[in-house]
């Protein structure tokens, strides 16, 4: 069985882990930190022995294990040793240049299926035998028990229970496989060598196994393709298995640095919004205000597909008062931070090992593959969000509801808005920061310099509308620039996400 250590970035780990149990199915016994390390034992100790009882070691390539210690000394090593690596391209990252005069296979640009065929192969030439005869699988990668110290290398066989006379003809009879038989079947017809011990084995058992005949003692040998059969995706909502409708993704929810926030899947929708979804906005708030300027919502074109390869968490509600640490305009505890500016809310995030969200993430979060106009559907329902509505104060309010709420509302108050993903208070409150430089026309490109957080003088994207404004800004698709990063004000407030 070949022995194969996987070296990666923590940050990779549901990658590693995809790759481990395409390999361990095809016959190798995986070496990976965290599941292979025995209770007890130091982790240094551990990563030693893995690392000398291994025969090849690959390494997932990404900025972060570019950047890891821990990974740089694994491959390291096997390259001081000459032993063999292979190096994984997971994302573009500088690559050291040791690792760089080494071909790697290229997980990033092509399809996985085809990316672990080119694996597959390279393995083969590198004298690692593994069988293409996989099954897709269906478990999560589960080590192969390892014991230490190193056990002997004489592999435990089953025996084969047999009767004596049929022993003594399968001697005879291997004799003759081993003279004649085997140099047929030792390779496929796709060229690739074939362990001679599996094909003694499954010649034995044909054998064994076929009637008997007086016609004719010749055995038969049809070559047959031997197909890789694709490994299973990744869970749903993981890189390669991404989300595409609304209705497949359950709520995930987690707690950091006392923060609550939801799971956002990898997937893509379209960002902005349809011309018919800016005229009706506008004509709303030429009949609430009498005058609108329609560049106010032209600015949500045009559309555009965008795509998150990676999951990412945002925050559950709003940052309140009480995690903030301070109070905005408003009294209490749960009500959201208000007067806040932009690099305000940077820095609270940063402190908590977190960002601000792009505007792209935002809307994603809102609306998601389904491309929703309002968190919880496409037509507006003022019971599931504070907004300007009978309890305001300002001449434009809707009198048709009323929140009850002439200032924000506590964070979380409005479970009915919660969006696809379980995420509350995206649509009214409060205008939220995002890290996303205002651009004009749009559509949203992340790397176009907009997320240039050095930037101190652009203006910067508010999404989702307030308590104090009308229903038209409290749409998925509505964005905010009328203020600096250095602006704060009653309606503006702040959400945190975080990298998965």
């Amino acid at each position: 069985m070949a022995h194969i250590f996987i070296s990666y970035s923590r940050l990779d780990e549901v990658f590693a882990r995809r790759l481990a149990t395409s390999l361990s199915d095809m016959g190798a016994d995986i070496w990976i930190d965290l599941e292979d390390i025995p209770a007890g034992m130091k982790w240094s100790s551990a990563i030693q022995h893995g690392l000398d009882t291994a025969d090849l070691l690959i390494v997932i390539i990404s900025p972060e294990a570019m950047a890891s210690r821990n990974v740089e000394d694994e491959w390291q090593y096997y390259i001081d040793n000459n032993k063999p690596v292979i190096p994984i391209l997971l994302r573009p990252a500088k690559i050291h240049f040791q690792l760089s005069r080494i071909q790697y296979i290229d997980f990033h640009r092509l399809d996985y299926e085809l990316a672990l065929r080119e694996l597959y192969e390279e393995l083969q030439r590198k004298g690692i035998r593994l069988s293409p005869n996989i099954s897709a699988p269906s478990r999560a990668y589960q080590p192969v028990p390892h014991h230490y110290p190193q056990p002997s290398a004489v592999p435990n066989r089953k025996p084969f229970l047999v009767g004596a006379a049929v022993v003594a003809a399968l001697a005879l009879v291997s004799l003759l496989v081993i003279a004649v038989v085997i140099p047929a079947l030792n390779r496929d017809n796709l060229g690739n060598a074939i362990p001679t011990t599996v094909a003694v084995m499954e010649t034995l058992t044909d054998l064994v196994t076929q009637t008997p005949t007086t016609a004719s003692t010749e055995v038969p040998i049809t070559p047959t393709e031997i197909p890789i059969t694709t490994a299973t995706l990744a869970p749903l909502g993981f890189p390669g298995n991404p989300v595409t409708r609304n209705a497949d993704w359950a709520p995930i929810s987690q707690n950091f640095s006392g923060i609550d926030m939801q799971l956002v899947p990898a997937g893509c929708f379209t960002i902005g919004a349809s011309q018919q979804q800016i005229d009706t906005a506008w004509a709303q708030c030429q009949a609430v205000l009498g005058q609108c300027n329609r560049l106010l919502f032209e600015d949500e074109q045009p559309q555009i597909e965008v795509c998150f390869g990676e999951p990412f968490w945002i925050g559950r509600v709003e940052v309140s008062n009480v995690r903030y640490g301070s109070s905005g305009s408003f009294p209490g505890d749960n009500v959201p931070r208000t007067n806040v500016t932009w690099q305000d809310a940077r820095q609270f995030c940063e402190s908590r090992g977190m960002r601000l969200p792009t505007e792209a993430e935002w809307e994603y979060a809102a609306r998601g593959p389904d491309g929703l106009e309002y968190p919880w559907g496409n037509t507006f329902d003022g019971t599931r969000l504070n907004y300007c509505d009978a309890s305001c104060q300002y001449d434009h309010r809707d009198n048709t509801f009323n929140d009850g709420y002439n200032t924000p509302a506590p964070v979380g108050s409005f479970s009915g808005g919660a969006s696809w993903v379980g995420v509350l208070d995206l649509s009214g409150n409060v205008w939220e920061w995002t890290s996303t430089i205002y651009g004009f026309p749009y559509p949203y490109r992340e790397d176009d310099g907009r997320e240039n957080l050095l930037d101190t003088g652009s203006k910067r994207v508010l999404r989702g509308g307030s308590w104090n404004w009308i229903s038209p800004d409290a749409r998925t698709t509505a964005r905010d620039d009328y203020a600096g990063q250095n602006a704060s004000s009653d309606w503006y407030g702040f959400r945190c996400a975080r990298d998965y």
